[in-house]
């Protein structure tokens, strides 16, 4: 993908998309829900991510506050295509679109940590409860705040599609990282309990 959009070209299809989701009503409504709750560089998604890490290391869930610790300097590792990668923002220089401009926009930090944050939280909790109807509403929460998020990111003028759809496949690996990372902690422990 980093030769792909080394260039900073701008597909005629995601200007199309960009400007569809900039006509819905409401749009600024999304967005700020979803940036509030994936905006990792302020101080109420920092507060907010100490809390659940707290409750789990107070409810002895030692590997879960460790993973969900672990996310934020992984996303901040995730970020180094901005580095190398000088693809314009959204901006009123393409027809028809409205933008914050600037370059940096690939990849979407916010549509990474969605997917890789609040899908971890999200699997922790599904590991919890064995109601169906809880696990879906979980499953349904997750899904429609990276929805929000996606979408409020192209309708706002932050990011282009490509920058979200692979933002969220980086999330994706992210999160099936930690989950594999989980899974080897718990099987490290219960063969040091055995063998105790």
């Amino acid at each position: 993908m980093v030769a792909v959009l080394s260039d900073g070209h701008i597909y005629e299809w995601e200007k199309e998309v960009t400007r569809l989701f900039q006509q819905v009503p409401g749009r600024r409504t999304v967005f700020d829900v979803a940036s509030f709750l994936t905006n990792t560089l302020s101080l109420p998604f920092v507060l907010l991510l100490l809390a659940v890490v707290g409750a789990a290391v107070a409810m002895g869930q030692y590997t879960p506050a460790f993973l969900l610790a672990l996310t934020f300097p992984v996303h901040v590792l995730a970020q180094f295509p901005k580095a190398i990668i000088e693809r314009p923002r959204p901006s009123a220089a393409y027809q028809g679109i409205d933008g914050v401009g600037g370059v940096m926009s690939f990849p979407s930090g916010h549509a990474e940590y969605v997917v890789s944050f609040y899908g971890l939280l999200a699997c922790l909790a599904l590991a919890r409860f064995r109601s169906y109807r809880v696990r879906a509403l979980i499953v349904a929460l997750w899904l429609a705040l990276a929805a929000a998020t996606g979408f409020g990111r192209i309708a706002t003028g932050r990011h282009w599609p490509i920058d979200i759809l692979v933002s969220y496949a980086i999330g994706a690996g992210i999160l099936s990282g930690l989950l594999w990372l989980r899974h080897a902690l718990q099987t490290a422990r219960a063969e040091i309990l055995a063998e105790s």
